[in-house]
């Protein structure tokens, strides 16, 4: 996902699969800007299971998008889990570009 997706945007294709319940942006942990994935929880599992089926290999925002079940979100996840604060998979490639390729 690009780093400069807003919510309105994942709201905007996340809800053709169903009602969504909340949106959480994943957050970079020391400049608390948005850094590549964000958790959507629905209200039911059924709708849950659609979004990974139908929307998984999907663009948006020019990018395509991963879409993986979680059981579910804790506080404290929200935030990247690398050494810089972004993700970890990020200090890990060689060909990282932010602007470039983003799955989620």
């Amino acid at each position: 996902m690009s780093f400069y997706t807003t919510e309105e945007q994942v709201y905007e294709l996340f809800s053709r699969a169903g009602e969504i319940k909340k949106i959480i942006m994943g957050l970079d942990k020391n400049t608390k800007t948005p850094c590549g994935f964000c958790f959507v929880l629905y209200y039911s599992r059924e709708d849950t299971e659609d979004a990974c089926k139908y929307i998984s290999g999907t663009i948006l925002d020019d990018r395509p998008i991963r879409v993986d079940f979680d059981w579910g979100f804790q506080d404290g996840r929200q935030w990247g889990r690398g050494r810089s604060g972004g993700q970890v998979r990020d200090e890990y490639r060689t060909d990282y570009d932010p602007d470039i390729l983003l799955i989620v």
